[in-house]
């Protein structure tokens, strides 16, 4: 893939998850994976606050309307479609 059109059609053939996983990648950027965690999250320690803030402040996106109604509809849909036990 050398053009954007390319790199958009490959996108657009993407699933939704596969289309999530990305855009987390992307908005993350290239790092290496850090070591499990130790904290513990029923403990209140200053750590854990820390983490907590840490990733509060973090890059995220607000869900489009239109992206929330088709994940709804989508789940309805598998629920639907599933055998009930």
């Amino acid at each position: 893939m050398s053009t954007v059109t390319e790199i958009k059609a490959a996108i657009e053939t993407l699933s939704f998850k596969e289309r999530a996983e990305l855009e987390r990648w992307l908005r993350a950027g290239p790092s290496i994976p850090e070591e499990p965690s130790q904290l513990n999250p029923e403990e209140d320690t200053p750590e854990l606050e820390a983490e907590l803030l840490k990733a509060a402040d973090g890059p995220f996106a607000p869900f489009d309307p239109a992206e929330l109604r088709a994940i709804g509809e989508r789940v309805i849909r598998q629920r639907r479609a599933a055998p009930r036990a």
